[in-house]
């Protein structure tokens, strides 16, 4: 099934937002990137992953940080 992946960087920064089937044998993110499933939440490029948080904000609380 496919769904919206935000691609961070080593730093946890969306920097590109995909639709991906997350089959790693046809398709990963280049080195130094991982694919985070972004869910129902709406995810652009320029915002931080914060793994232990929960929603979207500009709160370190919040999952999806707006810059």
């Amino acid at each position: 099934m496919i769904s919206t992946y935000a691609i961070i960087n080593s730093s946890n920064i969306v920097t590109d937002v995909n639709m991906w089937d997350g089959e790693t044998g046809t398709w990963s993110p280049a080195s130094g990137f991982t694919a985070v499933g972004v869910g129902t939440h709406s995810v652009g490029v320029g915002m931080t992953y914060n793994s232990g948080g929960v929603g979207f904000g500009s709160t370190s609380a919040n999952k999806w940080i707006v810059p």
